[in-house]
């Protein structure tokens, strides 16, 4: 009962002050008082749902991605993580332009993440393991990768997962 009083009360919010409401006197419940007309009032809103779907991007266009590292072979638990939004560009992510660019460079393949043998790392095995998950042109994607340790990350994946 009360998700339905909830449901009625934001409809009857939404719908705003009815313009019958300022035009007579006292109908505002104070009996006697003179409200004077208002000829300025705004129409009422659109319905929520109607709002919601002009400001949503279609699906084809959703670029969104949550990305996480974390220590040892294991995605869990997560040492770090953060959300990018490649369409428009934002999100939590430090360098979300250098990461949507590498992401659509790639095609959000996980095989692209390929350790760059022209950069030296150590042979010091602490193992890091990243993930991202998300939603690219309206299709679901997730991968994840183990790097032997932090450095071979850096060179395969560049800012994608440098938070």
């Amino acid at each position: 009962m009360k998700p339905l009083l909830v449901l009625l009360a934001g409809a009857a919010l939404a719908a705003g002050p009815s313009a019958q409401a300022w035009a007579q006197p006292g109908a505002s419940g104070d009996a006697g008082t003179n409200v004077p007309a208002r000829a300025d009032t705004l129409p009422a809103p659109p319905p929520p749902e109607v709002a919601l779907r002009a400001s949503r991007p279609p699906a084809s266009q959703v670029r969104a991605v949550i990305l996480t590292v974390a220590n040892g072979e294991q995605a869990e638990p997560t040492a770090r993580s953060v959300f990018l939004n490649c369409a428009p560009v934002g999100g939590s992510h430090p360098s979300p332009e250098k990461a949507c660019a590498w992401l659509n460079r790639t095609g959000v393949d996980p095989g692209a993440l390929r350790v760059n043998a022209t950069e030296p790392c150590t042979m010091i095995y602490a193992p890091v393991t990243v993930t991202a998950s998300g939603i690219w042109d309206g299709k679901y994607f997730q991968f994840r990768r183990t790097f032997g340790n932090d450095c071979e990350k850096r060179s395969a994946a560049g800012a994608l997962f440098d938070f």
